[in-house]
């Protein structure tokens, strides 16, 4: 189709146009850093499209109230840099073209009865999709049908490696590198970043992956042939300073890489990724399993191991469904300790309100006694060590981020890169304001049960530290009064 002057584009823009228009492509992901002109280049091309072939667009963003000062205004600075504001008529909520009738709606997933009806649309294009719930996901694939060369078009910030359209969508996929130029655009300037950015698509053929960074936004680094576009100086000194202060935050905002954004009022202060988490494995010696029983979203075992005052965890567990009960999960563990060729102890710590018999069991066996029978079929040699009472949880999280922070007693605390689920965990669980741990809820779509999000890998955690170094942490307790008083603790 004919185009204004390609100086108005980033090169994302020429690999998005072709995506819209080829009937195989059913998927288009855009994830990436920010400043990398995500949100309005893929407004520039749905624009585009929809006045070039009279096609219906809807917008959705988490939270309705998001949409005006962010996506809406994207696609009215988009209609006024293209120069066609005359034919478009701007509505709150409701971009219309006047020539062909063609439409963009904007919808809030707070009411989800926005989902119902999205047949009689081209494109759904989910803003900031990191936000939004997998069951809005699900519903959405199942409503967009009747009509040939329907899209999603879904754009993120990778802020952590653990959001579940990555678990539950995107790496169930296998992908293949595609090209990162398009040689049929009208412009030499259509290249990606070939360092940062990445292009590919799925076996199927039917989803296409684009990586995108500032650097491939024209408005942040100038225009490659030295004339348009702007070099943002303040925004790339910005970076600079996430690199040398900040390499999460440089990671996930200037790389586009996947990792874990802390926001304030971490419950754990003072685990530091850039610092606690190192690229650990299991060496031979002692194994100590900490657990929660929680089944939903997932039973959970860490597996930590000691060398004097080195306090290592080295691999994670999260036994989600069909493996979400204490035997399932005693097999899992079982099969890693086998294939890594275990011999020596296993000490067995966790919450000790799974000691409780089961009232549904016909033998009232506890979690821990179902845990113990699994491994009492092997020849591994196990020591109980679950704690007799769950410690105060405000006041053992001190003593933990005081190991963390100061290296209390000599002793440190360092987590495997490979602990993924434990190290969003650990980053990601928030403090309530009475110091306690924060657990938000969530409903399960298919059991209709509501249940924390975080805080079981931090839980086990607990229960192990404290029941491992209980001489150190009864005699820290015993400065309680005064840390209330000074205002240490509250």
């Amino acid at each position: 189709m004919a185009l204004v002057n390609p100086r108005l584009f980033n090169p994302l823009y020429w690999h998005l146009m072709p995506l819209l228009e080829d009937h195989r492509i059913r998927y288009i992901f855009v994830e990436g850093g920010s400043s990398a002109s995500k949100t309005f280049t893929i407004s520039q091309a749905i624009v585009l499209y929809i006045m070039a072939y009279g096609k219906n667009a809807v917008v959705f963003r988490r939270f309705h109230v998001h949409i005006k000062d962010s996506v809406f205004e994207s696609f009215k600075v988009a209609i006024e840099k293209l120069g066609v504001s005359q034919f478009f008529v701007i509505q709150t909520d409701l971009i219309k073209f006047k020539l062909n009738g063609a439409k963009i709606v904007f919808k809030g997933l707070d009411n989800e009865e926005n989902i119902k009806g999205i047949e009689s649309f081209d494109i759904v294009y989910n803003n900031e999709w990191n936000q939004f719930l997998e069951a809005h996901w699900k519903q959405q694939r199942k409503r967009l049908r009747g009509r040939p060369n329907q899209k999603f078009i879904c754009d993120w910030n990778p802020v952590s490696a653990k959001m579940w359209l990555y678990e539950n969508w995107i790496d169930l996929d296998h992908w293949n590198d595609l090209p990162l130029d398009m040689p049929s655009a009208p412009t030499k300037y259509n290249y990606l970043d070939s360092e940062y950015a990445f292009k590919r698509i799925n076996d199927d053929g039917n989803s296409v992956n684009i990586k995108v960074t500032y650097r491939d936004n024209f408005w942040i680094l100038g225009h490659p042939s030295g004339t348009g576009g702007f070099y943002d100086r303040e925004t790339i000194k910005d970076f600079e300073l996430d690199r040398q202060r900040d390499s999460n935050q440089y990671r996930i905002y200037a790389n586009g890489e996947r990792g874990i954004l802390r926001t304030g009022g971490e419950f754990w202060k003072q685990f530091d990724p850039d610092r606690d988490v190192k690229p650990l494995i299991y060496s031979p010696g002692p194994v100590h399993v900490t657990l929660d029983e929680n089944s939903v979203p997932y039973v959970t075992v860490g597996i930590w191991q000691v060398f004097g005052k080195d306090i290592r965890q080295i691999h994670e567990l999260p036994c989600k469904s069909p493996d979400n009960n204490a035997p399932k999960a005693a097999r899992k563990f079982i099969t890693w300790l086998t294939s890594i060729g275990h011999t020596d102890m296993i000490f067995v710590y966790g919450d000790p309100s799974a000691k409780k018999s089961s009232t549904v069991d016909e033998n009232s066996s506890s979690f821990y006694d179902k845990f113990f029978e699994e491994l009492g079929k092997t020849n591994f040699k196990t020591t109980n060590r679950v704690i007799k009472s769950a410690p105060e949880v405000a006041l053992s999280a001190a003593f933990i981020n005081e190991i963390y922070e100061l290296h209390l007693g000599g002793y440190s605390i360092s987590i495997s890169d490979s602990c993924k689920t434990s190290i969003d965990d650990y980053s990601m669980v928030k403090e309530a304001p009475d110091g306690t741990m924060l657990k938000p809820t969530e409903l399960d779509p298919v059991t209709k049960k509501r249940f924390e999000t975080h805080g079981h890998f931090s839980d086990s955690k607990r229960y192990f530290i404290i029941e491992l170094l209980k001489d150190v942490w009864n005699e820290w307790k015993k400065r309680k009064p005064k840390m209330i008083q000074t205002g240490y603790f509250k």
